[in-house]
């Protein structure tokens, strides 16, 4: 989930960039090709520039200059249609005009040069520039339906914005599953290539030996291995029922009572009250959660201790299951990384049973905490 969000704040980073850019390519683009005459030096300013004076158009060197510089023409066309005055007119350009040509060109082109006009007293002032060098066209729409397209702009906005961020997301996801769930397979294969061979050692050593111990850790390793993995990528299919949590304690208890004779004793603490509790949960991540906080006081406590497991109510009314141990305490710095909040990155230096001994109760939405007291004791409490 956590990349899931870090790539939707990527991708609307990256939408907002793209705006950015665009809008600035947009406004250099705009401010080193739009030099034409209505920009630069508009046609009525130049038209104003241009002075008819003892029979003679005086024409002011800017305009000169302008019309060398963008290879650009001008000229005046008097009421009865003739050129009076030219600047750097093209060859292929007429000297007459009539009526029906001067409304053409007023708005389109005129032989294909983009021509822009201004009324003057004594005619019209036609300034053009080169072919193929101005787009001009116009467009005619209806204000009714350009109001439309302004109203519906912001939906047409937010819709291409969903599909830039829903579409990639989905395929992310898709493409972090696919990849989650063959490293599930992986790993559930190396399990089971593991668990054969190792079987076939506990079946073989002295019991109560240390080879025997060390085959119980391998053991719990590979299943602690695949459970943290089916629980981090969320591929896990998990079977919820309810179920009494006594009898699975007593399960639990008997097991470990079997398997270690000498130096641990193991210990259920319940009453009657609780003896019809049930929860709603996976039986197996419930007995791993419990399992590796117990093997966590073995591992803990090589020369043994006494485990306690409890179940009560709390102050507040609520189930608490305990599991303490009397032997070796856990200083003030471990204990605050103990309870400190699960990372995905993170494990912890009690190993991977802890980590999966969290992401049970995240999962459960179980409050769980470390307390330690100096030669006394080291507790685990989980409010259910």
């Amino acid at each position: 989930m956590k990349k899931i969000v870090s790539y939707f704040f990527s991708m609307l980073l990256v939408f907002i960039a793209l705006l950015f850019v665009d809008t600035a390519v947009l406004a250099i683009i705009n401010g080193k090709e739009g030099t034409d005459g209505i920009q630069r030096l508009s046609v009525e300013s130049m038209s104003d520039q241009i002075v008819y004076e003892y029979g003679a158009y005086n024409v002011s060197p800017s305009v000169q200059e302008f019309m060398e510089s963008n290879s650009s023409f001008a000229m005046i066309i008097n009421d009865y249609g003739d050129v009076v005055w030219q600047c750097n007119k093209p060859v292929d350009v007429p000297d007459h005009y009539g009526i029906k040509e001067v409304a053409a060109f007023s708005h389109w082109y005129l032989n294909d040069y983009p021509v822009y006009t201004w009324i003057r007293d004594d005619g019209i002032l036609v300034v053009g520039s080169p072919k193929n060098s101005i787009w001009k066209y116009s467009i005619n729409i209806r204000t009714k339906i350009l109001n439309g397209y302004f109203s519906v702009l912001p939906y047409m906005i937010s819709s291409n914005l969903l599909v830039l961020i829903i579409l990639p997301m989905i395929i992310t996801r898709k493409w972090i599953r696919g990849r989650e769930k063959s490293r599930t397979e992986w790993i559930a294969g190396v399990s089971h290539d593991i668990r054969t061979p190792l079987s076939v050692v506990m079946g073989s050593v002295e019991k109560g030996s240390v080879i025997e111990e060390q085959c119980f850790r391998i053991r719990d390793l590979i299943g602690n291995l695949n459970t943290e993995n089916k629980l981090d990528s969320g591929t896990g299919k998990w079977n919820e029922e309810n179920f009494k949590l006594v009898s699975l304690l007593r399960e639990i208890v008997c097991d470990y009572i079997n398997s270690y004779e000498e130096n641990y004793t193991f210990e259920l603490d319940t009453n009657e009250k609780q003896e019809e509790y049930t929860i709603n949960a996976d039986n197996t991540l419930i007995k791993r959660m419990i399992e590796n906080l117990i093997t966590d006081s073995i591992t803990h406590n090589e020369n043994g201790c006494n485990v306690k497991i409890s179940l009560r109510e709390d102050t507040k009314g609520k189930v608490m299951l305990t599991i303490e141990d009397d032997g070796l305490e856990c200083d003030a710095e471990k204990l605050k990384v103990l309870n400190a909040k699960l990372k995905p990155e993170y494990l912890p230096e009690h190993g991977l049973g802890i980590r999966v001994v969290k992401q049970v109760a995240k999962k459960y939405s179980y409050r769980i905490r470390f307390h330690s007291e100096f030669g006394q004791y080291f507790r685990c409490e989980i409010i259910i």
